[in-house]
């Protein structure tokens, strides 16, 4: 193994290592140490490569987010119904949000911090560009094979869909409330699908 491959792995040892320790125990239950133990590593190194909790903790999330959003697209191509892609696409990113909890609660809170911090300004809008690509996508995929008008401007409709989604996470992540996010879930799709107007 060249050194330059061993670096690689070492810092992506760490960055899996955390996410498993978020996906555990939560970001207040995850410790550096305790990341470090699970990545084998030692301390020192994990903090060469993330000086701080924060910065591991936003690899961390794109890591997650990542998969998330390659799992999200896999789905989403299967599909050739424009109202069931819009339904799929809700219901997925959704249960991303939901499985993701404690860990999502993180982000925001990192969004709250990343103005006054410089590193975490670099990192923090690709968390969300990624899910908007997705959307953007599947409008593209639908649109180009002649499925779909849409009803209104799509610099309209891509973070309605997004933002929506995401306060709903937020929303989750805060009550718990899984019954009302559901049903307040449902409503939105209804209306989210009075603007995509499949073609016959």
């Amino acid at each position: 193994m060249t050194g330059a491959t061993a670096t690689e792995s070492t810092r992506d040892q760490i960055i899996h290592a955390a996410a498993d320790s978020l996906l555990e125990n939560g970001y207040s239950g995850t410790s550096v140490r305790a990341i470090a133990s699970k990545a084998g590593v030692a301390i020192g190194n994990l903090q060469y490569w993330f000086p701080t909790k924060s910065e591991l903790l936003v690899e961390a999330w794109r890591y997650l987010t990542a998969k998330s959003v390659e799992e999200l697209r896999r789905t989403l191509n299967q599909l050739t119904d424009p109202l069931e892609v819009l339904e799929v696409g809700v219901e997925s990113l959704w249960d991303s949000l939901r499985r993701l909890g404690d860990v999502q609660l993180a982000a925001f809170d990192l969004l709250v911090q990343a103005p006054r911090t410089e590193r975490l300004r670099a990192y923090l809008p690709e968390l969300f560009t990624r899910y908007r690509e997705v959307i953007q996508e599947q409008l593209d995929r639908l649109e180009e094979d002649g499925r779909i008008r849409l009803t209104v401007p799509r610099d309209v409709l891509v973070p309605l869909v997004l933002n929506t989604v995401l306060g709903f996470g937020l929303y989750y992540v805060v009550t718990r409330d899984d019954e009302s996010c559901l049903r307040a879930l449902s409503a939105f799709r209804q209306l989210a699908g009075s603007v995509i107007e499949p073609v016959e």
